[in-house]
């Protein structure tokens, strides 16, 4: 894996027609980067989460970009620092974008981006959401994750694309039973799917609660919903390329 990476800079720039890339941008400089021109990009996969270095390659890319993944990891606040350029990024740069996953900070300015990118990228059909809150609160924690998962679901309703199929959540968020009540109420697009898993595991179990049971199954039977259900981290994040 050593020599690989070693090499790699020099090779990479050269595949110009590339249109599937799976890295860890490992001894890149942002030289280097801005040399990686593949104008016929379709699918990015980016591990340990090199959100920089993911940047420089979307912007560089020829707008046909269709997929780009994060592959899982733990988080840290580097992540977050470059968060904000890489879904800029993508939102310039990928009108064709189909299968989506973004790292975010839940503050005005991410969830504006987000907002953005959504009415920009009317092509979408899987987006995965994972909220990191930098600044851990235990007292007010319960009350933060659901004012964060009450300005997701609006931010959805009023500029998610309408086919898309599938949403996945995951990291710090609850959504209230009001506040997911009014997002399946005023959903107008296909019928969704949707995947949550929260850093809190016991937010998991509560929709297992008869009161959102009751709330899952009438939408379900209302064809809003196709599935609903909690998932492992892991499964959350993995998508296939």
């Amino acid at each position: 894996m050593y020599n690989i990476d070693c090499i790699l800079p020099r090779i990479l720039p050269k595949l110009h027609k590339l249109k599937t890339l799976a890295t860890r941008f490992y001894n890149f400089s942002e030289q280097q980067l801005k040399t990686c021109v593949f104008h016929d990009l379709e699918i990015l996969k980016i591990e340990h989460y090199n959100l920089e270095s993911a940047s420089i390659i979307i912007e560089n890319s020829g707008g046909h970009i269709k997929k780009i993944l994060l592959e899982p990891f733990e988080f840290d606040d580097n992540v977050i620092e470059d968060s904000l350029v890489f879904i800029s990024s993508i939102r310039k740069n990928c009108p064709s974008i189909e299968c989506l996953s973004l790292v975010f900070s839940p503050s005005k300015e991410y969830f504006a981006e987000i907002e953005e990118l959504l009415k920009g990228c009317q092509n979408l059909k899987l987006l995965l959401l994972v909220i990191f809150d930098q600044v851990y609160e235990e007292p007010i924690y319960i009350e933060k994750a659901l004012m964060y998962g009450e300005i997701l679901l609006k931010i959805l309703i009023s500029s998610a694309p309408s086919n898309i199929k599938e949403i996945r959540f995951y990291g710090d968020f609850k959504f209230s039973l009001e506040a997911l009540e009014e997002f399946l109420r005023k959903w107008e697009g296909c019928t969704l799917s949707i995947l949550i898993s929260s850093y809190n595991l016991q937010y998991n179990s509560i929709y297992e609660e008869e009161d959102y049971k009751k709330l899952i199954n009438k939408y379900k039977n209302n064809g809003v919903i196709k599935d609903f259900r909690g998932e492992s981290h892991m499964d959350i994040m993995n998508i296939e390329i």
